[in-house]
Order: C-alpha cells, then structure tokens, then sequence
C-alpha cells in the first residue's frame, strides 16, 4: 500500500505508519495516532481507477483506516482541491476498499452530527 498526501505547502509526502500515543489524564486514558511519512518525490500514473472528493476533516480518518489495511495492494494519491476539499484518486488496486472507508467515515460522522442536533433540541 501505497499512500501519497500533497500538503498545502506543495510538498509531497509517502504516509507509511502512524505512531499511538497514549494520554492519561486522572484516572482517563486515551489513545491519539498521528500520522508518519517522509517526503518523496511526486508521484507519477497514467491511469485514475477512481476519484472522490473528501472533506478535509475526514482525510486524516481514511489515511489512518487505510494504514490499518497495509496488506491491501492499493496506491492511494491526495490532494487538496480547495482550502475545505482533498480530492481522492486511486491509481492501482480495488476502488471497492476506498468506498467501503469512506461511507463507514460519512456514517460515524452524520451519527455524530445527529446526536448533537439532539442533544440541541432537548436544551
């Protein structure tokens, strides 16, 4: 798996891990990932299998979902697209992997949403 990010700066970056870090504050303990890679040279393809447009608060949660899926033989190219939007390509490999993320990703964040609007109303 390979997965290229074009960050805002222009630089391009191989995202090959992501560390666990794990915070305890009083008695709460939680776990935060972030994000590793080492900056490469653009990536070059000819051909685009799929392409989709994300929400910029939504690629961190597909890069680290895809890093969990290494053994897939996929190469995954982002970019942003505007100062919201990241445009997603897959240029080798199943697109089926990439939708099936992307609507578990759409799904937890409208249950999110749903609940506070709730909460919302009630108060």
């Amino acid at each position: 798996m390979k997965i290229y990010l074009k960050t805002r700066s222009g630089k391009w970056m191989i995202i090959n891990r992501k560390l666990e870090h794990v915070v305890i504050r009083g008695k709460k303990k939680s776990t935060r990932y972030i994000l590793a890679g080492e900056t490469t040279d653009p990536p070059s393809y000819i051909t685009t299998i799929r392409e989709l447009e994300l929400p910029a608060t939504h690629v961190t949660k597909l890069i680290s979902a895809l890093l969990d899926k290494k053994r897939e033989k996929l190469v995954v190219v982002i970019e942003p697209k505007s100062s919201t939007l990241y445009s997603v390509k897959v240029t080798e490999g199943d697109a089926s992997i990439i939708d099936a993320i992307v609507e578990e990703i759409t799904a937890k964040s409208k249950k999110k949403t749903s609940a506070k609007t709730s909460e919302e109303s009630r108060e």
